[in-house]
């Protein structure tokens, strides 16, 4: 993967994990802003086809959505190659309609909509995020089992509960089991980012992320 000019978030154990998610349809946040909606297709060493997913309502093409909040809707095209160092995070889970459209939000989430925006930009420029990665990763190791959110390169927060971090490489957030607004909602994971109407996103259920470390710039807690 040295050939690709992102070769330095290349994050091999992410690879062997898309690798079990052939076929299948999952949600890629871009370390660059992007997001891309389909089902993993063919690997050719470091690109990977994303082709129109499968049993996700009418939708029969890949969601495209570039980081423009002013975007009305997500661009669709028949198939996208992606660089797999340019992948941040994969959100997998039981896709039933498309998740680039407008998020139905979760109860409390209205109360909360009006601190959203200043929330996340403390986040982003919480005293964490200037600290050297490694540390981040470290004490990220030790919040395994707790209610945390992550931010990442490309404007990515993402709110769960941290399930595992394997190899100081990728961790695994599922849905919260806590409720503290806008981060946490129990049931939910919460996604935000610019590509998102609103500035977010949420995941009922069984929906889980897996996140490339190499991108981790803060770590946030309730």
């Amino acid at each position: 993967m040295v050939d690709t000019p992102l070769h330095h978030f290349c994050n091999r154990e992410l690879v062997e994990t898309l690798l079990e998610f052939r076929e299948r349809n999952v949600l890629f946040l871009l370390i660059d802003g992007t997001a891309i909606f389909g089902r993993v297709g063919r690997f050719d060493d470091c690109v990977i086809s994303v082709v129109p997913p499968v049993g996700c309502g009418s939708l029969n093409l890949v969601q495209y959505r570039p980081p423009n909040p002013t975007l009305a809707c997500p661009l669709l095209v028949s198939q996208i190659l992606v660089d797999v160092c340019n992948i941040a995070h994969i959100v997998e889970g039981p896709f039933l309609f498309a998740p680039l459209t407008t998020p139905l939000p979760p109860p409390g989430f209205a109360d909360a909509a009006s601190i959203v925006p200043a929330a996340v930009q403390s986040a982003r420029t919480a005293v964490a995020g200037e600290r050297p990665q490694r540390e981040l990763v470290c004490e990220l190791e030790e919040l395994e089992g707790q209610n945390v959110a992550i931010a990442t390169l490309g404007g990515w927060i993402i709110a769960g509960q941290l399930g595992e971090v394997r190899r100081r490489c990728i961790s695994v957030i599922s849905t919260a089991t806590t409720f503290f607004p806008p981060f946490f909602f129990i049931g939910f994971v919460t996604i935000f980012g610019p590509v998102f109407p609103g500035g977010f996103s949420v995941f009922p259920g069984t929906f889980r992320v897996w996140s490339n470390l190499r991108a981790l710039t803060e770590v946030v807690l309730p």
